[in-house]
């Protein structure tokens, strides 16, 4: 630390850096694991009456961020702290390049209209001094353990949620169905190290696995076009076959393939939409019908996989439109604030014809309850590992119906919710009893995705959690001529009926 002040608070910590990790991600029981947010690094200090942000280049970020002043004032000892967070935009916080968080930063001093338009999140991932006395030596148990006594557990400050690393394999499938890109994992005996870095914080990609269509392959060389070199990838679109990249083959891979490639040859490409001319150049088309396996850490450019590897070629069994890889649905344009929802209306009869499905994305589990689920897992991990597991599962499964197709079916949209109300029961414990009846034969009735679910989270959200005593949240579903009537009820009594017709 450099230039304490009297009261001994430091006026510039240069924040500590992940290193890139190589081969395996640690995994031994003193290391914890973390999403790596993207946004603006951020170092907050914090003393009795004034808070300053700095950038991770020591550049004052204060002015533009006001709303963050409040809450963490409420929180500071007499001693002051410093905090070492990340600065996100709710709705890209795993955007490969945030686009919202920009508009913000580059105002100084952000209007009421804007900070309503582009609302942050201080994600606080260490605690570097405290009440008067430096923290960066002690170790990151240590650490933590006081960050977590501050209680930034509301929005817009949040203290980040910590998974043990024996856990990794498990929250994988949250982060690749959230757009996730990278963890940071920590050794719990380590050190700050101001300015530096460390093999004990190391940042890990995230690796996804997916299904893509070959459309064509590619020669090791012009002169000897008999060679397969790389598989040119896509997936299906309504327009066709989309381009998504290519991956390299070796040796046994390319003799698994090469029966396939050369009898599927055509002379047209399959592809909808433009490849890069070096790839385009020498191709060898293929008839679209071989679909396999890919794994990759991200996206280029919202259109290309990054760093893909093939792991060879997918079953029929494993064949699911909802397993193609697919880039993450862009950030929604943000609108100026909306006024108070009403209270939930009392029961009546929807119209005939049910509004039109809303597009893919808009279509995002509401970011405080992506926050509110990881730290509810994260502490259960601790005290009942197992239901932590459980709870993991559902909500990678909750996510893909969120970032999935627009249209879905009452089954699906069921599952959906019996995985949302499992979190929410977790979160509020007894204050929140849930009743799911279906009868049968409702599950095929389509509905547009997340419509089911959107009425029932805003049962739980008005009608139980503002209510110390909690209640009961019941959901039924029943047959009405060729459709269903799906019924769900709060605790206050107050009813939503959605009556949905039958596919046309």
């Amino acid at each position: 630390m450099t230039g304490a002040t009297d009261d001994a608070m430091p006026r510039l910590v240069p924040p500590m850096l992940p290193s890139t990790g190589s081969g395996e991600p640690p995994t031994g029981p003193d290391w914890r694991v973390e999403v790596a947010w993207t946004g603006h690094r951020c170092i907050a200090y914090v003393s009795p009456g004034r808070v300053r942000l700095l950038s991770g280049a020591g550049n004052s970020m204060t002015h533009a961020y006001p709303e963050l002043t409040a809450p963490l004032l409420a929180r500071c000892p007499p001693g002051g702290m410093v905090l070492d967070g990340t600065i996100v935009a709710r709705g890209e916080e795993h955007a490969r390049r945030p686009r919202l968080l920009k508009r913000r930063h580059s105002r100084y001093k952000p209007t009421d209209s804007d900070i309503a338009a582009v609302p942050v999140d201080l994600q606080v991932a260490d605690l570097l001094f405290f009440d008067g006395h430096s923290c960066v030596d002690l170790p990151y148990r240590d650490r933590r353990g006081l960050l977590e006594g501050l209680g930034l557990n509301g929005a817009p400050v949040w203290t980040t949620a910590l998974f043990p690393a024996t856990e990794l394999d498990a929250i994988m499938r949250i982060a690749a169905s959230e757009g996730v890109e990278a963890f940071h994992a920590r050794h719990l005996g380590a050190r700050y190290r101001p300015g530096g870095r460390s093999k004990f914080w190391v940042r890990v990609p995230v690796q996804r696995t997916r299904l893509v269509v070959v459309g064509g392959w590619t020669p090791t060389d012009p002169h000897r076009p008999d060679t397969i070199a790389t598989l040119l990838l896509g997936v299906p679109d309504p327009d066709g076959l989309r381009y998504v990249g290519r991956v390299g083959l070796g040796a046994e891979q390319r003799r698994l393939l090469d029966g396939d490639l050369r009898g599927g040859a055509v002379e047209a490409s399959p592809f909808t939409t433009e490849l890069p001319a070096d790839a385009a150049k020498h191709a060898v088309w293929v008839t679209p019908d071989l679909v396999g396996r890919v794994e990759f850490t991200g996206w280029v450019g919202g259109t290309r996989l990054r760093l893909p590897r093939w792991r060879g070629l997918a079953d029929f069994s494993e064949i699911d439109d909802s397993q193609y890889a697919e880039p993450p649905a862009p950030a929604p344009r943000p609108a100026p604030p909306e006024p108070a929802a009403p209270e939930l209306a009392p029961a009546e009869p929807a119209p005939e014809d049910p509004p039109a499905a809303e597009p893919v994305e808009a279509r995002r589990l509401e970011q405080h309850f992506v926050y509110n689920s990881l730290n509810t897992i994260a502490a259960l991990i601790r005290t009942d590992p197992a239901r932590a597991r459980d709870l993991v599962y559902g909500f990678a499964d909750l996510s893909r119906v969120a970032d999935g197709p627009a249209e879905s079916t009452v089954g699906r949209e069921l599952a959906a919710v019996r995985a949302y109300l499992q979190l929410e029961q977790a979160r509020f414990g007894a204050r929140l009893q849930v009743a799911v009846n279906v009868d049968t034969g409702v599950e095929p009735v389509p509905v547009a995705a997340m419509r089911v679910l959107d009425i029932v989270r805003e049962a739980v959200q008005r009608g139980i959690e503002p209510l110390r005593e909690g209640g009961l949240v019941a959901v039924t579903a029943r047959p009405v001529g060729e459709g269903c009537e799906v019924t769900v009820t709060a605790a206050a009594g107050e009813t939503v009926r959605l009556l949905l017709p039958a596919a046309s």
